[in-house]
């Protein structure tokens, strides 16, 4: 079995150098055929995937980082089958070592934050097929988001473009201050052909897993391999009831206020007559209109089996 890490050094807070030497000594423990492909750029992480994929030469190609480096490296190689539909599903496992700040992605599929468990995943873990959405044009696996949580995401865009090295208090400042000068936005909205009225949203969150934003379970009924996409609408709400609904949604307990709409559903699309703040896999994107489907088990990955699954 061969692997090939696409790593990002960048991500998140953690020492790159002390972590890459770990994972080298685990691997030369196991004997293990590895290359390490290091990406420089916003984009990399896909065209390194790209082309591992094509090459036909790795097992697992591996992604070392946050939400947005795994995002890369799932549009590499879901791009590389797309080209051949007959591969779609067929091509090397993906395998994820968390290194980002939120890691929801990780955290969705159960695979451990610490390099050593994580590691035993991928070198002990099983092999299964989960469902993959696309946007405009662009893959994900976790969650396309816009309005509220675009925002923050938007705002902390511009604190790393400038140089600034994120944080959980970071995104806690942006969460606070998004939160007092955001406005709901009017949109438009069609579910599998079944066109919503236009309303002012708070947030419209389009989730293949359950994990957003590092501590949220905002779409507690998805599940990575259903054939279906969660859907989560939050109507303009009063301050004090979002308040009150934060510790709920961390336990996936927010579904009863009226503002709240759940839908689950194969496309949607999304219009809005200016460009809106959004999110895809945590990555800060703009548009005025989505149109988002789902890719029934596309992805082929390493990670733990649901309990559910494993019980049955």
């Amino acid at each position: 079995m061969k692997f090939c890490f696409i790593i990002n050094p960048k991500s998140g807070k953690e020492r790159f150098n002390p972590r890459i030497r770990r994972l080298k000594e685990l691997l030369e423990r196991d004997s293990l055929a590895y290359e390490f492909q290091i990406t420089t750029k916003p984009g990399h992480a896909t065209a390194l995937a790209e082309k591992a994929t094509a090459s036909g030469l790795f097992d697992r190609i591996v992604a070392i980082g946050g939400d947005g480096t795994i995002n890369e490296v799932v549009n590499g190689m879901i791009r590389v089958c797309m080209q051949d539909k007959d591969r779609l599903g067929n091509y090397p496992a993906l395998g994820i070592i968390p290194a980002g700040l939120g890691n929801d992605t990780a955290r969705g599929l159960g695979i451990p934050r610490g390099l050593k468990d994580a590691y035993t995943v991928l070198i002990q873990g099983s092999t299964r097929y989960i469902d993959a959405g696309e946007v405009n044009g662009r893959f994900f696996i976790n969650a396309v988001g816009m309005g509220y949580d675009g925002a923050v995401i938007s705002e902390m865009y511009e604190i790393r473009r400038k140089g600034k090295i994120l944080s959980g208090w970071i995104y806690f400042k942006c969460l606070i201050r998004q939160f007092r000068q955001f406005t709901p936005l009017l949109l438009r909205l069609e579910i599998d052909n079944n066109s919503l009225p236009p309303r002012r949203y708070l947030m419209v969150l389009t989730a293949n897993g359950t994990a957003v934003g590092g501590i949220f379970n905002l779409t507690p009924k998805a599940s990575l391999d259903d054939g279906l996409l969660d859907i989560l609408l939050v109507e303009a709400i009063p301050k004090h009831t979002f308040l009150l609904n934060i510790p709920r949604a961390i336990m996936g307990k927010h579904l009863s206020p009226r503002q709240v709409s759940y839908y689950m559903s194969k496309r949607v699309t999304i219009k809005s007559d200016n460009p809106v703040p959004c999110h895809i896999d945590g990555e800060s994107y703009y548009n005025n209109q989505f149109s988002i489907r789902l890719l029934p088990k596309a992805l082929k990955i390493v990670a733990p089996y649901p309990k559910s699954l494993v019980s049955g």
